[in-house]
């Protein structure tokens, strides 16, 4: 008994495959009526890890963002727009650009038929502690800062200039409160970052965010996954 396809003798290998009266090795069979990742287009063979997007297989390695080519971790949120992957961060720039882009169009009286609501950023605990300790060094840093600031955080530039224009607009307005009713400025405005920030809607796994309607992704929560124990051969 041999394979149709490498013609090696099937005697001793545990297991064989047939399909379409042909018989298989378990390579070969892999090879031939096995999944195919989604992005490399590669066979995906029993034993390798997966991660799964809808209806979608991707080898480990290939489940990257395909605006930035970061790879996914377990856990982390992303989109799937047109069958392409995309981190969370990058989907909301497109979201954010797809709300100003409908902000510019307007009807003959004047008034906006396509105007979205704007999609609200929720920061990790983590991201609000580099924000505020930069915030206490410099609170209004230059474009340089600016970039190595996004980068310590992992949120976009534009998304960090902004939190530190709310910042200097809360630190200003709490300024002017008397001393007696707010005896330490940074402690209230810790605090309210952080009610804000709890305040914020978080995107599970099938939920879309306010203005996300009008975008054909959705965020998921990354997962991995063993092919062998995925699939079977029959």
């Amino acid at each position: 008994l041999r394979c149709s396809v490498c013609l090696t003798l099937l005697e001793r290998q545990p297991s064989c495959y047939f399909r379409d009266r042909q018989v298989y090795c378990r390579t070969d069979y892999a090879k031939t009526f096995g999944a195919k990742c989604s992005k490399c287009c590669r066979t995906i063979a029993p034993s390798d890890w997966v991660r799964k997007a809808r209806d979608l297989v991707f080898h480990l390695a290939c489940f990257s963002c395909d605006t930035c080519g970061r790879q996914l971790s377990t856990g982390e949120q992303f989109a799937l727009i047109d069958d392409k992957v995309m981190c969370k961060i990058h989907y909301m720039d497109t979201v954010d650009d797809g709300s100003n882009s409908s902000d510019d169009g307007c009807s003959s009286d004047g008034y906006n038929k396509n105007k979205s609501k704007r999609v609200r950023t929720t920061f990790t605990e983590e991201q609000l502690q580099v924000l505020q300790a930069n915030f206490q060094i410099d609170s209004n840093p230059d474009g340089q800062d600016l970039e190595r600031i996004a980068q310590l955080t992992g949120l976009s530039k534009r998304v960090t200039q902004v939190w530190f224009q709310n910042s200097r607009a809360r630190q200003k307005k709490h300024t002017h409160v008397p001393r007696d009713h707010n005896p330490n400025l940074f402690s209230a405005l810790r605090q309210d970052m952080n009610n804000n920030s709890s305040g914020q809607t978080s995107l599970g796994d099938h939920d879309q965010g306010p203005g996300m309607g009008k975008h054909p992704g959705t965020m998921f929560n990354s997962h991995a996954g063993d092919q062998s124990e995925q699939s079977s051969f029959t």
